[in-house]
């Protein structure tokens, strides 16, 4: 009887890790769906828009010789 309950509860252990990982999963692939889509409606756009640039670029320099170079924050993405 008690090998039986052992055996039940480390069977309902290894199926909690089982669910735990498959939820961690799930949340990952929720979170780049998101910066997926913000992506998309950041490259498929006519007016580029304040918030677009605050929430995509870092910094921008333009030097002397009229070279740009753009700093992008992608770390800033909403839902990762």
């Amino acid at each position: 009887m008690i090998n039986t309950v052992q055996e039940k509860l480390q069977q309902l252990e290894i199926e909690k890790a089982e669910i735990k990982r498959a939820i961690d999963e799930k949340k990952v692939a929720v979170k780049i769906s998101a910066i997926l889509e913000q992506l998309k409606a950041f490259f498929n756009f006519n007016t580029l828009t304040t918030e677009m640039l605050l929430r995509f670029v870092e910094k921008i320099e333009v030097t002397e010789s009229k070279d740009v170079k753009i700093y992008y924050s992608l770390h800033r993405l909403r839902g990762f």
